[in-house]
């Protein structure tokens, strides 16, 4: 890979927020992440896709090495700290997005409301709605974690999230626990309870973007069939379902890797990254 990698911070409002960019190649893709990860759920599709893409991604706010509020936040916030980061990381658009999980929320309210910014996204096990069991479920995980710390749910996620037959390399595995329970858990119940009540179906529908919609086999989170069906109710979207779990870029990374190559780099609306 032509890796020029760099790691900066913004300072605000309110919030610091770590982001990288990678790779040398001439199309700008940003990477969102999951709910638990960090810009490091990213690492394989990176190393994979560097020579093509200039990449842009960041820990959340409550993430990674990002700052932990003490207060509530929503998807909007995250947004903002996407459109933070971008200014700050001086990544130029047009651009395509990749998000997955509660990523897949913010690619498509940023796509929204930044429409000529944006090429093609791709949305892995997207987190677009929430019904009232989920929302209950959502609540539940988030009081669990911060009474008796990310230990206390870790287990439970995980056979859910990335099951045994999800595991590949035992090492990598055992790095994204070791990640998840690194987590703060005020931020990772904050995080949990700003997707309590999402409902982007119909703002994904509206969106002229081209959309490729990944859903892994084994996902138990958001499982192959929900997510196949919200891709066939949105016009411009393809579907593509890997052997994966609900963490398709790092339990899939060299699958997802050729697909979202052969996807944004197909002709159709296709940006090319502006050097400033």
């Amino acid at each position: 890979m032509n890796d020029s990698s760099q790691t900066g911070w913004t300072q605000g409002p309110g919030v610091s927020l770590r982001y990288r960019i990678s790779g040398g190649g001439r199309h700008g893709l940003v990477l969102l992440h999951e709910l638990g990860g960090g810009l490091e759920s990213w690492d394989e599709v990176v190393r994979e896709l560097g020579d093509e893409f200039r990449v842009l991604r960041f820990d959340q706010r409550g993430a990674g090495f990002s700052e932990k509020p003490r207060s509530e936040f929503t998807l909007a916030d995250h947004v903002a700290d996407l459109e933070r980061v971008i200014a700050a990381a001086g990544f130029q658009p047009p651009f395509h997005i990749a998000g997955v999980a509660a990523g897949a929320a913010i690619a498509v309210l940023y796509a929204a409301a930044h429409p000529g910014a944006v090429g093609k996204l791709a949305l892995c096990a997207p987190a677009l709605t929430a019904d009232p069991a989920r929302r209950d479920y959502l609540a539940e995980r988030s009081a669990a974690a911060v009474k008796g710390g990310m230990r206390a749910i870790a287990d439970t996620v995980l056979a859910r999230s990335y099951p045994e037959t999800t595991i590949r390399d035992r090492a990598a595995f055992q790095a994204y626990r070791a990640r998840f329970l690194a987590n703060d858990p005020v931020c990772y119940a904050y995080a949990n309870m700003a997707l309590a009540n999402v409902d982007l179906a119909d703002t994904l529908r509206r969106l002229d973007n081209p959309v490729l919609v990944v859903a892994g086999d084994k996902d138990m989170v958001r499982p192959l069939d929900d997510v196949r069906s919200l891709a066939e109710s949105v016009p411009a979207s393809a579907f593509l379902p890997l052997d994966a779990g609900h963490l398709v870029p790092v339990q899939a990374a060299p699958e997802l890797s050729d697909a979202l190559r052969s996807f944004f780099l197909a002709q159709a609306k296709q940006p090319v990254l502006k050097v400033s």
